[in-house]
């Protein structure tokens, strides 16, 4: 038994989904989100006092939207353009190691009735055989679950198959239909779940919008407020995040002796403790929330990595009592059994992220002035290829690359070996080159033949003009380029932008997944 929930913590998978069926979660009680007596509550047809709805027979998004709702205790989401103030410092109490409580998980039907939905709605995304598809969601922990406007959103596809996990992120600000006509954020659905007294609340009113508007079908969700990223990341001695881009903020903080602490960041490999890990994937004073995405995603990379690394049972003994006060999930113990053998496959190549970003969305402004991101003809397509498993170790698929810094900054050859991993690339060499220096950066083509060839992907990555690209063709070399990295190597994307880089299939086409032979 100790072995395996090393191996479960180990694997992760993307390090929420097994913690918390892995380490002894207490599972909160069904009564806790239990429907109140006598509520009217049909499937599909909640509604919120007041609630000022578009006509259902108008374009997804008509020319005239309806104000927003204000929902009571509810932060209002800020607009992309406009500062937020530092948010509160985020505490939590740990559980009680000692005298483990006994619950069952929450009971909630994530299934959507098919017959529920109209010609508008998204079809059913195609996705392998046995995909388990996971509503990751992270809260804020000072504020009332059912007030709270969900902060982080992401679906994690797990593929039993190769096994394989992917991890798509969605913008907060992203306007979406709702069941009753309506439109509003993606941040305020779980609110209006419970709000609206849906059965089992906000977890399967989302799944259910999630399913109209995108064809994403929800099995399992978990959700995690903040704190518990703090101390499990304490828990672990830190974690080392491959920052790509230069990040400065602050944050209240009561141990400081100001009442305040700076968060500055540069590019390379940071340590961060718990409440920096939580600060970095938060911030959102000097960037847009599609880089805010990204970085979260960065910091379950890196909890992954430091996972592996460390006493896997002892730090799980550890976890076991700091994530018992901050996960709610309709997983059970009982559910555990099925990801042992994915644990015991997973590697860091068969994790793949996305972020949803322009152009795959587009601003948009209500007529009650707010900014929103509205989905596109390309957000379906864009939506499929990133819940498909990643190309894995298949060399066919995985281009084979080396990386080597050239330049006077340490880490940077693991930081741009990272962003290659999350472009589908496999680099099979990594190094330093310790005496001489690269004022630009070089890209080695070994390859014999344009067909195929990823070097024009390489120049996009890293900004190569064709005069530093060296034609060096050898049928003999395991990898198709090497990429030598010099002092002009500017490590941070354009992470606004970065969706549109993604290949995708014609427009309307799903993406059709054969697992690895």
């Amino acid at each position: 038994m100790e072995r395996n929930v090393a191996r479960i913590f180990e694997s992760l998978l993307v390090v929420v989904v097994l913690i918390s069926i892995g380490l002894g979660v207490t599972w909160i009680d069904d009564r806790q989100l239990a429907t109140t007596p006598g509520q009217s509550s049909a499937p599909g047809s909640p509604w919120l006092p007041d609630q000022q709805a578009t006509r259902p027979g108008d374009p997804f998004f008509a020319s005239t939207p309806a104000p927003e709702a204000i929902l009571p205790n509810a932060e209002l989401a800020p607009t992309n353009t406009t500062p937020t103030p530092p948010e509160p410092e985020i505490t939590s109490t740990p559980g009680n190691l000692g005298n483990p409580e006994v619950a069952t998980p929450v009971a909630v039907n994530l299934q959507v009735d098919e017959s529920m939905l109209d010609a508008r709605d998204a079809p059913l995304l195609q996705q392998a055989p046995n995909t388990i598809n996971v509503l990751l969601l992270g809260t804020d922990a000072s504020a009332d679950s059912h007030y709270a406007r969900t902060d982080t959103i992401i679906v994690v596809s797990i593929n039993p198959s190769y096994p394989s996990v992917s991890m798509l992120s969605f913008p907060r600000d992203l306007q979406v239909r709702l069941p009753d006509g309506a439109q509003d954020r993606i941040n305020t659905v779980m609110q209006r779940g419970y709000l609206s007294q849906y059965p089992g609340g906000g977890a399967p009113y989302l799944a259910l919008v999630l399913r109209k508007n995108f064809g994403i079908k929800i099995d399992r969700f978990i959700r995690v407020d903040f704190a518990g990223l703090i101390k499990a990341v304490d828990t672990l001695g830190g974690i080392d995040v491959l920052v790509e881009c230069e990040l400065h903020d602050t944050f209240p903080d009561k141990e400081s002796p100001t009442g305040k602490t700076d968060l500055d960041v540069y590019p390379g490999k940071v340590t961060l403790n718990g409440k920096q890990a939580l600060w970095y994937a938060r911030s959102r004073w000097s960037t847009t929330d599609f880089d805010r995405a990204r970085r979260q995603q960065k910091v379950l990379r890196a909890l992954f990595r430091k996972a592996r690394e460390g006493n896997m049972l002892q730090n799980a003994l550890g976890l076991y009592g700091e994530f018992r006060n901050s996960i709610e999930t309709d997983l059970g113990p009982t559910d555990l059994i099925p990801f042992i053998d994915i644990a015991r496959r997973l590697s860091s190549d068969d994790i793949k992220s996305r972020v949803i970003t322009w152009p795959i969305v587009r601003s948009y402004q209500r007529a009650d002035g707010a900014s929103v991101l509205i989905p596109t003809d390309k957000t379906i397509a864009f939506i499929a290829e990133a819940l498909a498993p990643p190309a894995g170790n298949q060399a066919q698929i995985r281009p084979a690359v080396e990386v080597y810094n050239g330049s006077s900054r340490p880490d940077m050859e693991l930081v741009a070996a990272e962003r290659l991993a999350w472009e589908g690339f496999q680099v099979i060499g990594l190094g330093k080159i310790p005496d001489d220096r690269f004022s630009q950066t070089q890209i080695i083509d070994y390859s014999t033949t344009r067909k195929g060839s990823p070097i024009a992907r390489l120049q996009d990555i890293f900004r190569v003009p064709q005069r530093n690209v060296i034609g060096q063709p050898d049928p003999s070399s395991p990898s198709a380029a090497r990429i030598i990295l010099g002092e002009d190597y500017d490590s941070c994307p354009n992470t606004a932008n970065i969706a549109g880089e993604v290949k995708l299939e014609p427009a309307g086409e799903q993406i059709n997944v054969t697992p690895a032979p």
